[in-house]
C-alpha cells in the first residue's frame, strides 16, 4: 500500500514554486544548464519520496517518477515557458539537462532504496539468527547435529551425505 508523506509533499510544492519562478521569470542566470540539471535532480528526489511504499510497490513509484518528472516535467516545462514568458527561447539542450538531472535523481533514489532493502534483509537474518524466528542458534545446531548434517563421516544409503538420507526428525507436541 502506498501512503503520502505530507511534509515531503509540501517541500516538493515549495521547490516547484521556486523552480517555476526561476524558469518563467525574466531573469538571466549565468549557469543556466547547471541550474536545470540540479533543479530537476532535486525535484525528482522529492517526488520519489512523496510516496511511502512497500518494497513491492517501489517499481510502480519508479515508473511514475520517470513518467512525471523525467519526461513530463522536463519537456512540458520548456514548452510552457514559451507561453508564459514570450521572451524566453525554447532550448532543446535545456530538455536534455532536465532529463539528465532527473535520471541522476532517480538513480540516487533507487540506490537509496536498494541500500535500505539490503539493511532490512541483514536485520531480518540477524533477528532470525539471534532467536527471533525459528528458535535459537543453539537449538538449530543441536538439531543439525542430531540429523547428521554436521557429521561428514555419516553417509546415507547412496554413499554420500544427502538431506533426504539424514532426515531423523521427531515431532514434539
Amino acid at each position: 500500500m502506498v501512503h503520502i508523506r505530507y511534509p515531503v509533499l509540501i517541500v516538493f510544492i515549495l521547490t516547484l514554486i521556486g523552480a517555476a519562478y526561476l524558469g518563467f521569470a525574466q531573469i538571466e542566470v549565468v549557469h543556466d544548464k547547471l541550474l536545470h540539471f540540479v533543479i530537476f535532480c532535486i525535484l525528482t528526489v522529492e517526488f520519489y519520496f512523496i510516496f511511502d511504499a512497500q518494497f513491492k510497490s517501489l517499481k510502480i513509484v519508479r515508473y511514475l517518477t520517470v513518467a512525471v518528472c523525467t519526461f513530463g516535467g522536463s519537456i512540458s516545462s520548456e514548452v510552457v515557458q514559451k507561453f508564459v514568458n514570450k521572451e524566453r527561447v525554447f532550448d532543446p539542450y535545456d530538455i536534455l539537462y532536465n532529463i539528465g538531472g532527473s535520471l541522476l535523481g532517480l538513480a540516487i533514489c533507487v540506490a537509496h532504496s536498494n541500500y535500505r532493502k539490503s539493511i532490512a534483509k541483514r536485520e531480518r537474518s540477524r533477528h532470525l539468527r539471534m532467536g527471533g524466528g525459528a528458535g535459537s542458534i543453539e537449538e538449530t545446531i543441536m538439531l543439525e547435529d542430531e540429523a547428521g548434517y554436521n557429521n561428514p563421516n555419516e553417509q546415507g544409503e547412496s554413499g554420500r551425505n544427502t538431506p533426504s538420507d539424514n532426515v531423523k526428525a521427531q515431532m514434539k507436541d
